[in-house]
């Protein structure tokens, strides 16, 4: 369990020495390499531009010579600003660079075509969050205890304590189990905290409401500067190879429109804290999700990917929810407050609380914040003002999640809330909530869409969602009404869901399913879940229209919880016998 509040920004440099072990070498001979006028420093703001001067020469492939470098900011937007690069190949392999400035981007990759990158690995000399650990507990009774803390070494108590109110914002987890008793709410500390006299950054804290009890050794965590520790926006066809980053606060990449980026055997991992020679892992690798793609026109791919310890999810697509804010100049415009779209998109219009789909148009102009369709809905019309729209043109479609694997993290595993895509051949162990979640979440986050024409196949999931009372380990949802014609065209197959002690399965508001074999293996063995009164099922369908159903879904050794369900419907279930109920066996 990690944190979920907190949002200070502090500028603080710590010498650094090499990681290692560094990435193996792979760049070709005889290439073009930028070798720094300081030894250890790389300045940014001259590495771009010789970059850039490489490229006016017709140069398609350079390299950063080996070593390990602090990075200089290359003015505001980060330390190393790659802007309207066309076919080039950046070497950075047996490369380790050191970011100086807390709270900005590491890489912002802006307006750039048919860049391919290879390396590094990234982190910082100060993390931009903290961390303490609990020395002691004491009960004041109704979920209320008074803890003692001491600031781990090297990190800074600014993320930890407001300065000027001594408030302490932040959550707290069992070191030794991951988030097995992370609850909702993350078990938030909010309140004054007092130094301990003749005790070096040592407080005392009281706390109310916990939802698991603090223990003595369990870690005090901030999410504290909260970034997006890179970024790549506006670009085409961008392959990002092997690189790693470490201790990142905030987003590990934010991604948004572009027309396909491929992450190729990226990773997402703590670093041993503090430099140089620190031994102990941070209980978090980075503060919030690993990769983020909101708004791409052509979705992602995953290939290879590493997610370890993330405070949040590690990989999510998705578009936006956007209002209407009234009438246009005719009856096929309206005007909108948020969102983009151009001549040529299909938006895809939703009522409102129930989210049923109203229909589509696509947009003919764009004028001050007005859209003009080629017609708009008579559904749409009736209720114009309290109508949304998304843009199916930047939902991520045709993205593809590959041989990815996950371990020990606070949220999801893959988000999806995007068509025409594929998972395929991943193991998503130890993250809390659900590890394949499909489907818009449009009450809560505003994030379009549902899902279609979208294969899941050939996956592994285990440990996961054990705090999750509402949600699965994989799920394909709606929201609002969950109508049945929200998603559509989903195939199942070739899937394990392991040692999962809450809900397993879960499909809802879908047409055109295809299932086929999925085994379940020591389902609901160990009671993980906080939710002790509901005793939960393997499998829920609710509001779903198979359109095939082939193979065995079968729990491997029985339901260990006494009255879990094998199978509960809920609503409609259509395109199977006896209502959905035979979907399930066990042995």
């Amino acid at each position: 369990m990690q944190l979920h509040s907190l949002l200070f920004l502090l500028v603080h440099v710590t010498t650094a020495l090499a990681l290692g072990p560094q990435a193996l070498k792979v760049r070709p001979g005889n290439i073009e390499a930028f070798k720094p006028s300081k030894v250890g420093i790389l300045n940014g703001t001259e590495f771009v531009k010789w970059i850039a001067l490489q490229q006016q020469k017709g140069v398609k492939s350079v390299a950063l010579t080996e070593g390990s470098y602090h990075v200089m900011p290359s003015g505001d937007h980060a330390h190393i600003y790659l802007e309207n690069l066309d076919s080039m190949t950046i070497w950075m392999d047996s490369v380790n660079l050191t970011m100086t400035k807390v709270g900005l981007p590491a890489f912002n990759i802006y307006g750039c075509n048919d860049l391919k990158t290879y390396g590094p690995t990234v982190w910082w000399g100060t993390p931009g969050f903290s961390q303490a650990t609990i020395t002691d507990v004491k009960s004041t009774g109704s979920q209320n205890y008074d803890i003692q803390f001491h600031l781990d070494d090297g990190y800074d108590s600014s993320f930890l304590l407001n300065s000027s109110s001594s408030q302490v914002n932040g959550e707290y987890t069992n070191p030794q189990n991951g988030w097995l008793e992370a609850g909702p709410g993350w078990s938030t500390i909010s309140g004054k905290a007092k130094p301990i006299t003749g005790h070096l950054n040592m407080y005392t804290v009281s706390i109310s409401k916990s939802y698991f009890t603090p223990r003595v050794g369990y870690k005090l965590l901030a999410r504290g500067s909260f970034i997006f520790c890179n970024q790549v926006n506006n670009s085409n066809n961008t392959i990002i190879n092997d690189y790693t980053l470490l201790n990142c606060a905030g987003f590990g990449w934010i991604s948004s429109g572009n027309r396909k980026t491929t992450f190729n055997s990226f990773s997402l991992k703590p670093a041993p804290f503090p430099p140089p020679n620190g031994k102990e892992l941070p209980a978090r690798s980075s503060s919030a999700d690993g990769i983020h793609s909101s708004g791409d026109y052509v979705g992602p791919t995953f290939d290879s990917c590493y997610f370890s310890a993330l405070d949040d999810d590690c990989m999510a697509v998705h578009g936006s929810l956007n209002p209407i804010s009234g009438p246009g100049s005719n009856s096929n415009s309206f005007v909108i407050s948020k969102g983009d779209a151009a001549p040529g998109d299909v938006l895809r219009f939703y009522a409102n609380t129930t989210f049923e789909p109203l229909g589509t148009a696509t947009v003919i102009s764009v004028s001050q914040r007005t859209i003009i369709v080629d017609h708009l809905p008579a559904s749409v019309s009736s209720q114009l003002t309290t109508s949304f729209w998304s843009n199916q043109n930047r939902i991520g479609s045709g993205f593809a999640v590959l041989n990815t694997h996950t371990t020990g993290n606070r949220g999801r595993g893959a988000i999806i809330k995007a068509s025409n895509g594929i998972i395929s051949g991943n193991l998503f162990g130890g993250v809390s909530y659900g590890a394949i979640d499909i489907g818009p979440e449009f009450s809560y986050w505003k994030e379009a869409d549902y899902v279609h024409n979208v294969t899941i196949t050939n996956n592994t999931v285990r440990n996961c969602n054990y705090i999750s009372k509402a949600a699965a380990a994989v799920m394909v949802h709606g929201d609002g009404s969950n109508p049945m014609n929200g998603n559509s065209n989903i195939t199942i197959d070739q899937l394990t869901i392991e040692d999962v002690s809450a809900s397993n399965l879960y499909i809802g508001a879908s047409q055109g399913v295809e299932l086929g074999d999925v085994t379940f293996l020591d389902a609901f063995k160990e009671n993980y879940t906080l939710w002790e009164e509901w005793s939960g099922s393997v499998a829920t369908f609710e509001n779903v229209a198979f359109s095939s159903v082939k193979g065995q879904r079968k729990v491997v050794g029985g339901a260990g919880k006494e009255g879990v369900e094998l199978v509960k419907v809920l609503g409609k279930v259509e395109g199977v016998g006896d209502g959905g109920k035979g979907l399930v066996t066990s042995n």
